[in-house]
């Protein structure tokens, strides 16, 4: 009597065992996210098995989870949180407006070379014309079309 006992029991126990246990399919959704990945691979595992047979056999509990766990909001299908958009721009920002204060604060700070101010320019543009420098674009091709040649 004991052995059959062991018997029917095992076979129960298979038959539980392919079965996905209906409390831990009820609002898999919600849970879906903050379960153990063993937890989720055990139930993915199950379910797999459960699909198999024949759908009609299933529960609506055993669908949806097995519908969510195909197609559901989660890992890379998970929505993107709508506060991170505005984050990413803040930061950005921030990084931006320091870089470009920076620059101009870098700008006032350089000293101004002496070759470059307006009096070395002409002086420089004089030497030219003295010296006969660059006939077709330089400052000596100016006067060469002021005098007509």
């Amino acid at each position: 009597m004991i052995g059959l006992r062991t018997t029917v029991s095992l076979a129960a126990r298979r038959t539980y065992s392919t079965r996905a246990a209906p409390a831990s399919l009820a609002a898999l959704e919600t849970r879906w996210g903050k379960l153990p990945e063993a937890e989720q691979g055990a139930i993915a595992d199950r379910l797999l098995v459960v699909e198999k047979g024949d759908w009609k056999n299933m529960t609506l509990d055993e669908k949806r989870a097995a519908f969510f766990i195909a197609y559901g909001e989660h890992g890379a299908r998970n929505p993107k949180d709508p506060l991170l958009t505005k984050a990413v721009l803040a930061y950005s920002s921030v990084f931006v407006g320091i870089a470009a204060g920076m620059y101009f604060w870098w700008q006032t700070q350089k000293p101004i070379v002496r070759t470059m101010t307006p009096e070395w320019k002409a002086a420089e543009n004089e030497r030219a014309i003295e010296l006969k420098q660059n006939p077709f674009q330089g400052a000596y091709a100016e006067v060469l079309k002021k005098e007509g040649n």
